[in-house]
């Protein structure tokens, strides 16, 4: 689809990459996953990608360049559902996958509150190299997204 074609807000290109970064997270971690709706008592919860046996969770944040707006807030979102449904499924590892500088830069902020919950939640945070291909395909997406 042409970008023309696109709405400013379609977010089809960042579905693409976190099929791609959770597919990276898989090999790396010698794991399969996959997309999961997971009930979790009355609630359900949707990961980005979650091992059949649900000892591994990850949530993919795929966004290159500045963080704008409530996108900080959306990192820190990711991690409080991957500690606590992480908690209530007894899963051995929780990963923030970011493909971005920046987003990782923003996790690992020395002092920070965010980055310290995150080490004391364990939950690591993995930098997925991504291709060219997916890398301008987000960036153009993102540059039609705030025009």
């Amino acid at each position: 689809m042409t970008d023309a074609a696109l709405h400013a807000s379609d977010s089809s290109e960042q579905r693409a990459a976190e099929i791609a970064i959770i597919a990276a997270v898989s090999e790396i971690v010698a794991v399969p996953l996959a997309p999961a709706r997971i009930a979790i008592g009355e609630a359900r919860v949707e990961i980005d990608g979650a091992s059949e046996d649900r000892s591994v969770l990850v949530e993919a944040y795929a966004r290159v360049g500045a963080l704008r707006g409530g996108q900080p807030k959306k990192l820190a979102t990711d991690a409080f559902k991957l500690a606590w449904a992480g908690e209530k499924l007894g899963a051995q590892r929780l990963i923030i996958a970011i493909v971005g500088d920046e987003a990782d830069a923003y996790l690992r902020r020395p002092g920070a509150w965010l980055t310290a919950a995150l080490h004391d939640a364990k939950i690591e945070v993995i930098h997925v190299p991504l291709t060219a291909d997916i890398r301008d395909s987000l960036t153009q997406a993102q540059a039609r997204q705030y025009r």
